[in-house]
């Protein structure tokens, strides 16, 4: 059994919609609802690693890493929420999780929170 630990990211855009953002596979998707970006975006994890399976092109399409700014927006984010964290304050819409690729014996891929 395979086990890959993914970095994700939610955070609410200006426009209020909310934008999740897996760092590790370069994967995005942006809904109404916080919920609802995390489910999309769990869906194309699972579809991508999916086709990378049916193609045997896990050695170079695993990691396929977010663009450095992605990356450094996610530190920030995760920076300025701990420092509001100081004053018992917290960002709204923003939090980060992993996610783990779990390929079970059957072949099949499920993901759960880490």
């Amino acid at each position: 059994m395979a086990q890959t630990a993914l970095r994700c990211f939610t955070r609410r855009n200006s426009d209020g919609q909310y934008y999740a953002v897996c760092l590790d596979l370069n994967l995005a998707d942006k809904r109404e609802t916080v919920d609802a970006a995390i489910a999309a975006l769990d869906e194309s994890i699972l579809l991508y690693l999916e086709s990378v399976r049916a193609h045997g092109d896990q050695a170079t399409a695993i990691p396929r890493p977010a663009p450095r700014a992605e990356w450094l927006a996610c530190y920030w984010l995760l920076l300025a929420n701990a420092f509001l964290g100081l004053f018992g304050r917290r960002m709204d819409g923003f939090s980060t999780y992993a996610k783990q690729g779990i390929l079970t014996a059957t072949q099949e891929l499920r993901l759960a929170y880490a």
